[in-house]
């Protein structure tokens, strides 16, 4: 056989393909919110808790991402940074899931797209909160900024993957 599927076959591809497509639904934003909460808050022991415990965080660079609230005429504090990103974590990051995730690998198994997707967010992470240290420190937060967003990632996957499905639509 040259490799090639009879019309029967591609018809049943077909057919399967259109059985996996999930519609963006408000129970599926629902759930994509609490996964992101969810991620937000088991990625921080990695992201904070084990860098702070070695003397590593520090909280200039949260302070700084609410740096932008001097357009709303607010004062740049470390509990507004903390807000933001939460909030990024709970609404933004999953509603850019819901629609990204469709189109990102790998193919099986699906909820491994959260980690993809955290990935591509963790290099714009990288830079904003580039630590001004030394290269043990550097790298140190390297590490642990990645492992943070891939745990984040893969909640978010696992959690949409396990109750609604990962959206798949077309554009």
């Amino acid at each position: 056989m040259s490799g090639e599927l009879t019309e029967r076959e591609s018809v049943g591809v077909e057919e399967t393909l259109e059985s996996f497509e999930i519609p963006i639904t408000r129970n599926v934003v629902l759930v994509a919110m609490l996964g992101g909460f969810a991620g937000t808050v088991l990625m921080l022991p990695v992201l904070v808790g084990v860098p702070g415990l070695l003397g590593l965080f520090q909280t200039e660079p949260i302070t700084q991402f609410a740096g932008f609230a001097g357009f709303f005429g607010l004062e740049p504090t470390l509990a507004l940074g903390v807000l933001l990103f939460g909030l990024g974590g709970t609404i933004v990051l999953p509603l850019t899931f819901l629609v990204l995730g469709a189109f990102l690998p790998p193919a099986e198994p699906r909820y491994l797209r959260g980690a993809t997707f955290a990935t591509f967010f963790w290099t714009g992470f990288v830079p904003a909160f580039w630590p001004d240290a030394a290269a043990v420190t550097v790298v140190v937060f390297l590490l642990f900024s990645l492992l943070a967003h891939w745990v984040y990632g893969l909640t978010l996957g696992v959690v949409l993957h396990r109750t609604t499905g990962i959206p798949q639509h077309q554009v």
